[in-house]
């Protein structure tokens, strides 16, 4: 099951649309949050990397979750 959902192209293409989701919306709030400077959350590339990682993550997570629960309801 999980080798059939993972080599789909929509899935990954489900994971990338939800990462840039997340990030555009954390780097919104992170702006709003330093008071309108919306690119100092870009000085360091630690949190460059952070939140590539942890969007892809969070986009996995959850594109995973919506296809699971999509094949296991074709099933039944």
């Amino acid at each position: 099951m999980f080798y059939s959902i993972v080599l789909q192209t929509k899935f990954w293409r489900s994971v990338l649309g939800l990462a840039l989701g997340f990030a555009v919306i954390f780097v919104v709030i992170k702006g709003f949050l330093a008071r309108g400077d919306f690119f100092i959350f870009f000085g360091a590339w630690r949190n460059v990397v952070g939140l590539i990682l942890g969007s892809i993550i969070y986009g996995f997570f959850t594109a995973y979750s919506r296809f699971y629960k999509h094949y296991k309801s074709q099933k039944k």
